[in-house]
């Protein structure tokens, strides 16, 4: 967990200490954009895998392209968001 100990039960919940990744992507207006565009990346990404093993002479990208759409991928995932709603959910 990244933020301080926030809380001890669900009375201490302050969304507004989690929902920070929003701030730092400026082109993607709401989380519901953010899931769109991470579903995108997601599908991009597998259709590359599955070009390379079935059509591996017709391919453009490389390995290294591949990796950096995992990453970006990574990097978008909203690690306090979704802790967030882990402790609202419980």
């Amino acid at each position: 967990m990244k933020n301080k100990n926030v809380f001890n039960d669900n009375e201490n919940l302050n969304p507004k200490e989690f929902l920070t990744i929003l701030e730092k992507l400026k082109s993607i207006p709401d989380y519901q954009n953010l899931g769109f565009t991470l579903k995108s990346l997601c599908k991009i990404t597998q259709t590359a895998l599955l070009a390379d093993l079935s059509f591996p002479e017709y391919t453009e990208h490389n390995k290294w392209d591949i990796y950096n759409i995992l990453q970006l991928l990574r990097s978008l995932i909203p690690e306090d968001e979704l802790e967030l709603l882990d402790k609202l959910n419980s």
